[in-house]
């Protein structure tokens, strides 16, 4: 769980990794300011978590107003903790442009929001330096969508519709 910079010292040092642990999502791309062009130089994948940003990535969000401070107390930890993530990467207003985007994508393709937000972040891996993502289901209505993810194909359009909002 090694920034690029950090990494590259333990990786000239001759340290055999072979995976390195980042948070990397759709709201969270810090792994493309370096770290993805490391790994793939150097034979390294990427172990990601937080690929549905603790649940924001999901249905669930849609169409919903932006939960008040207060509303967010009663909230699980994994919610409290990406929000503030949620909020680096833009407003509740685009946050929902991104959400009604991935869940068109999600139609043509029969899968859920968390699932094409998955399947992002493992189609990025698979374009670049390999790697898989880790799971952090609550209960076994999740795994669902992760399976789902797996076998999701973004096509071109896809990924260009996703990448509009993200610019």
């Amino acid at each position: 769980n090694f920034d690029a910079r950090h990494l590259a010292v333990l990786l000239d040092a001759g340290l055999p990794l072979v995976a390195n642990q980042v948070q990397y999502s759709l709201l969270d791309r810090r792994p493309e300011n370096g770290m993805v062009a490391l790994a793939t130089q150097r034979g390294l994948q990427l172990t990601c978590f937080g690929t549905v940003a603790g649940g924001w990535l999901s249905d669930r969000y849609l169409g919903a107003p932006e939960p008040a401070p207060t509303d967010l107390r009663k909230a699980t930890v994994s919610l409290r903790m990406y929000k503030s993530s949620l909020d680096a990467w833009g407003t509740w207003d685009l946050f929902q442009e991104l959400l009604r985007t991935l869940r068109a994508v999600g139609d043509e393709l029969g899968a859920s929001v968390a699932a094409v937000a998955m399947a992002w972040v493992l189609d990025r891996l698979d374009r670049t330096c390999g790697g898989s993502v880790i799971l952090g289901v609550r209960d076994t209505k999740h795994i669902g969508d992760a399976v789902a993810a797996r076998d999701l194909a973004l096509e071109d359009f896809h990924r260009a519709a996703i990448q509009a909002v993200l610019d």
